[in-house]
């Protein structure tokens, strides 16, 4: 498996609307207005220190899926640890830098941590690829960039609709605007799903988040949740890159807090790989 597409699997995996006056019911009648909302997305942010699972991993491209399996392990703030059955292929991803060795074609690779952006095509720190895979806003998020009142969005990706909170915000990317839509739980308030396009693309000058949009998009969709001891974590992730491929990893076997080993060596007389 190539690199940049076991990479993918992984991540696999401004100027806003004016913020609104109005209250919105959710589920229990309690009356939620944007700032509130905020709170609760602050308050509900991962307290996990350390995460493994198991996951089901399938890759969709062009009509046809390849199905992998592999474990995931990433200790909070530090590491995030991809592994293939039988250790045949690990990535190994840290603050400032991304380690990569394949068993079957004896090479590695070594590069910085900056090399992710040229993979998803955002500006992306490692606190924020945390957030990516635990369901959270990858930027912060204020009461001005609430955007939609709380309704049902059809997401194509799914069979059911989901009811969200959306919020936006500019993004400046290089030479690009992009726009990010952030689409909230009105239950435990983690996402739905974060999606990013060009600003500028014209095809995208009024928004209608109950429409299929026609330019590139970069999204990651969460389609289920689970708790261990109050911690809440997604269960399904759908990545969507820019060119319409898409990643699902299913989530199995998951451990929370408990004391991780993560190795990590490359074997020797293995040829490096150098990356752009």
């Amino acid at each position: 498996m190539k690199f940049s597409k076991f990479l993918t699997i992984l991540l696999l995996l401004g100027v806003s609307s004016c913020a609104l006056k109005k209250e919105y019911v959710i589920g229990d009648n309690k009356r939620v207005t944007a700032k509130k909302i905020v709170k609760n997305i602050n308050d509900n942010k991962h307290e996990i220190n350390t995460f493994q699972a198991r996951a089901r991993i399938d890759y969709f491209r062009k009509n046809k899926v390849k199905t992998s399996t592999a474990t995931i392990r990433i200790l909070s703030g530090e590491k995030i640890w991809i592994s293939a059955p039988l250790g045949a292929i690990r990535l190994l991803i840290t603050n400032d830098s991304i380690k990569y060795y394949n068993k079957l074609e004896r090479n590695y690779i070594i590069t910085s941590f900056s090399y992710i952006e040229n993979i998803i095509g955002l500006n992306i720190t490692y606190e924020m690829l945390e957030k990516l895979l635990f369901g959270e806003p990858v930027l912060e998020l204020i009461p001005k960039d609430f955007a939609k009142e709380l309704n049902r969005v059809y997401n194509s990706q799914y069979e059911d609709k989901l009811r969200s909170y959306i919020f936006k915000k500019l993004i400046d990317y290089e030479k690009t605007q992009l726009q990010g839509l952030f689409y909230v739980n009105p239950y435990n308030f983690k996402l739905n799903s974060q999606k990013f396009f060009d600003y500028n693309d014209k095809t995208s000058s009024t928004i209608n988040v109950n429409s299929n949009y026609s330019q590139k998009t970069f999204s990651i969709n969460y389609k289920d949740y689970n708790s261990i001891n109050k911690h809440i974590y997604p269960s399904k992730i759908l990545f969507l890159d820019w060119n319409n491929k898409s990643i699902n990893i299913d989530m199995k076997s998951v451990v929370i807090d408990k004391k991780l080993n993560i190795p990590f060596k490359i074997p020797k007389g293995y040829s490096q790989v150098i990356v752009d």
